[in-house]
């Protein structure tokens, strides 16, 4: 049975949308990253499988995030950055339940390779070879 809580997600492509918000997108993944960060101890860090699955639920969330605002306002809001990623990661959460198969959400908004190159910046070369290979 799904969780309550946030609204559902559904892959919207709002006005404030545009193809040159990558930039934006791929700071507020780096900032995603940064309080994801913040807020575990270095035994989650250093556990393989969070280490593997990090970028894909971050770009998840982000996406999420994304679709979900009605501005950029909304969207850049640092002070409502946590609250954000945590409802994103909850709509993630309560998708792969409800899932027979146990899938993410599948892909929605534009942008998801340009998002990706940003990501594997963040983490390195090394992560290149365990996201892609």
């Amino acid at each position: 049975m799904p969780r309550p809580g946030p609204r559902p997600y559904e892959c919207v492509r709002r006005a404030w949308h545009s193809d040159r918000h990558q930039a934006m997108r791929g700071s507020i993944i780096q900032q995603i990253f940064r309080v994801v960060h913040e807020s575990h101890n270095s035994a989650t860090k250093k556990n393989k499988e969070w280490q593997e699955k990090l970028p894909i639920v971050v770009l998840k969330a982000e996406e999420i995030m994304y679709s979900k605002s009605n501005s950029e306002a909304e969207y850049m809001d640092l002070e409502t950055l946590w609250d954000r990623v945590n409802e994103a990661i909850n709509t993630i959460i309560r998708r792969d339940e409800s899932a027979e198969t146990g899938q993410l959400l599948p892909p929605c908004v534009e942008g998801n390779h340009y998002l990706l190159i940003v990501v594997l910046h963040i983490l390195g070369s090394n992560s290149q070879i365990m996201l892609l290979g």
